[in-house]
């Protein structure tokens, strides 16, 4: 193929590439470019393709005001640092930001554009191909949200080396560096919140609950870690079901039947707000209410389950959110948002129209109107059902501050801070490139990289050893795991008594930092149970056994639901405060000698924790089990080649035993009235003695258990 050739070639795919859009993605021009992925729509419609013609692009569906406030706190970083005398100076940072539409189709088909850029470059074809409109390569990468779309987007990316900072994907499976090559993240993995989530549970001494995890890289590892951690704490789960945004309503209707007909009150829920609304919304047109649920980060302050017309059953839930940061100006620039003043932003278009319900006329061919691409406002317009024929038009003179929407819900920066975090990370990256000297550089003889023409994998060795100061003082840098360690904040869902609206209330933290034993704080005073109650609700399998009374086994239930079994002739049954508080009660045999009076109590608890562990492996087996061939292919999708080449040469790209018995010694009760002491030299009698003597297996001193 002539050089001729590949020019023509190049230019088609150049050419091709922008007709994904203007209106579909924000772009600016600069010295290096930023890509970015948000997910300004919530999903997709679903089209049956024939192909009986060219196959059209999916639509996207359901506007996200939250996803376009991110966006913007990417654009609003990258304007502060190109403003900025110290951080690269002289050097203009530019961007090309795609929408997810919370799918990995349109996740890889945006991230395909990254890498193809990078492909052109590579070919140093410029004395061949004399393009004025050249744009340089993608040298990193800010996103995507879910993890299931950034393992996607990950195993993409990781085969060029091309770096990517995620704002949200919290999968403890994306810490592996060896699959991941590329990927870090400005969230804390799921390792500690599933740990929390189980600290929560124990905390408030239940041990009977109900899990649902999104079938996806995000909600099967998080639920298998809570799992883990319920096999140490005496906590039984009932049930275990999986979810997803487009699971068949057949599949709904069962995983709600399962939870109207369970005794498990406690339901904990590692997903998104995508995957988890379907669900939802069934319950609530079923009302079934009486349920406490322990929310995951991602879906616990969504918009699209914190809304007041659930609050009837979702009201009183506990959740996690992440610590909030500060982004001075950042509200003023949200508020400065118009049609006319953003050109670089594609998507400001439509959501001037679903912020105000009207409609922008297309002022030129090339710009159609949005509602030709994307319908349904946030609260779930069906697919294909275009609002722009009953909107009136919008003059431009609409005020934004006017209209309540989670765009401009920016008391609580989290996720918006996370964006703003990883642009600076990237900035501070290149900017040590930049003021890099000879000899003292972290590639081969100390040499570094020239910033005039950085290469992605080069970015990449300097954000492993990142480590700067932010805006809010305190110091970051990547772990082993390609992450930032956080704490969490606790919340509960409160209705406002001005407006309705559902009010995340700051109830407590969890502190990772913390020696264990420590880290969770809960203020009790501040929770409201089902959104109204002080009392605590009960969710255990069996109630505490009474005085006279003692546990019994149940067979073919879990350790956690027993019976109380009244105690027989020749046992007796008390118990202190501190007893009480543990729930050790039962019953204990009375051996009389002529000395005195030794009592001992039947063992429940080493048989519980070993039935206890059965119970849960069967759990994980189970989970196993529903794991099908589709779903392991999707996290194999796109494997990246394993290499172990170092950074700090250019990457050489290919194509891609419970039956002891207690040896303590003996208590003796004291003598009978009348009684002879024993005497000194008296041998005391040994556990082995007792216990042949009352018989049993499982007997243990009075002194240990009660």
């Amino acid at each position: 193929m002539t050089f001729y050739s590949v020019c023509l070639l190049l230019f088609a795919f150049t050419w091709n590439t922008s007709a994904y859009g203007p209106n579909q993605r924000a772009q600016k021009k600069g010295d290096i470019i930023l890509g970015g992925l948000f997910p300004i729509h919530f999903g997709v419609a679903a089209k049956h393709q024939d192909m009986t013609s060219r196959p059209e692009s999916v639509e996207c569906i359901r506007y996200n005001f939250r996803g376009f406030r991110w966006l913007q706190a990417m654009i609003f970083a990258i304007e502060e640092i190109n403003s900025s005398p110290t951080l690269l100076p002289n050097m203009t940072l530019g961007y090309s930001i795609f929408d997810t539409c919370n799918t990995v189709s349109k996740a890889l088909e945006a991230t395909l554009s990254f890498v193809a850029q990078n492909k052109i470059d590579s070919l140093n074809l410029d004395e061949f191909c004399n393009c004025s409109d050249h744009i340089p390569s993608t040298i990193a990468v800010v996103g995507a949200t879910g993890s299931g779309i950034s393992t996607a987007v990950a195993n993409l990316l990781g085969l060029f080396y091309i770096p990517q900072v995620s704002y949200a994907s919290s999968s403890r499976l994306l810490s592996n560096r060896n699959e991941y090559k590329s990927f870090l993240r400005t969230i804390p993995n799921d390792e500690h919140q599933a740990t929390a989530m189980a600290d929560i549970v124990e905390y408030f001494r239940w041990n009977w609950v109900g899990t649902i995890a999104a079938d996806d890289n995000y909600g099967r590892p998080g639920i298998e870690k809570f799992r883990e951690e319920t096999e140490e704490r005496n906590i039984c789960i009932d049930f275990s079901e999986l979810i997803a945004q487009y699971l068949p309503e057949d599949q709904i209707q069962q995983v709600v039947k399962v939870i109207q007909n369970s005794t498990a009150k406690v339901i904990v829920v590692f997903s998104s707000g995508p995957d988890l609304e379907p669900l939802i919304k069934e319950i609530v047109t079923r009302n079934i209410t009486g349920r406490i649920w322990l929310g995951s980060e991602a879906w616990a302050s969504s918009s699209l389950i914190a809304m007041p017309e659930f609050f009837h059953v979702m009201g009183g839930t506990i959740g996690f959110a992440l610590k909030s940061g500060q982004i001075p100006g950042f509200r003023d620039f949200l508020q400065k948002v118009h049609p006319k003043k953003s050109v670089n932003n594609g998507f400001i278009k439509e959501f001037w129209e679903e912020t105000f319900n009207c409609y922008l006329p297309d002022g030129d061919k090339n710009y159609p109107s949005s509602a030709s691409f994307h319908k349904g406002r946030d609260e779930g317009s069906g697919p294909g059902n275009s609002t722009a024929a009953f909107r009136p038009p919008c003059t431009g003179d609409e005020n934004i501050t006017s209209v309540e929407t989670p765009y401009m819900d920016y008391t609580h920066l989290r996720i918006s801070y996370n964006v703003y975090l990883a642009v600076y990370s990237i900035a501070h990256a290149l900017q040590d490139i930049y003021t890099c000297t000879p000899g003292k550089g972290l590639f081969t003889n100390g040499s570094c990289a020239d910033i005039k023409k950085v290469e992605a994998w080069q970015v990449l060795k300097h954000l492993r050893h990142l480590n700067f100061t932010n805006n809010m003082g305190e110091q970051v840098d990547f772990d082993e795991s390609e992450g930032l360690i956080g704490n969490y904040s606790i919340i509960n869902w409160h209705l406002s008594p001005e407006d309705g609206s559902i009010v995340f209330e700051e109830v407590g933290h969890y502190n990772v930092y913390a020696k264990k034993g420590e880290r969770l704080f809960i203020n009790e005073n501040k929770i409201l149970w089902s959104g109204f109650s002080k009392e605590v609700p009960f969710s255990n399998c069996s109630r505490d056994c009474q005085p006279g009374t003692r546990k019994g086994i149940i067979d073919g239930e879990p350790t956690c639901c027993f019976e109380c079994v009244n105690c027989t002739d020749g046992e007796i049954s008390a118990e202190t405060e501190q007893q009480q508080q543990q729930q050790q009660r039962g019953c204990k045999q009375k051996v009389s000698f002529s000395s005195g009076i030794v009592t001992l109590s039947l063992s429940f608890e080493e048989h519980q924790k070993n039935a206890l562990a059965n119970r849960n492996a069967k759990h994980r087996n189970s989970l196993e089990a529903q794991n099908s061939d589709d779903s392991l292919m999707r996290q194999k999708a796109l494997l990246p080649l394993h290499s172990s080449e170092p950074l700090g040469l250019e990457p050489n790209f290919q194509t891609p035993s419970n039956q002891d018995a207690s040896t303590q010694e003996s208590v003796m009760g004291e003598p009978e009235d009348g009684g002879q002491k024993l005497e000194e030299e008296q041998p005391p009698l040994s556990a082995t003695y007792l216990q042949d003597f009352v018989g049993g297996d499982s007997i243990t001193e009075n002194a240990i258990h009660s």
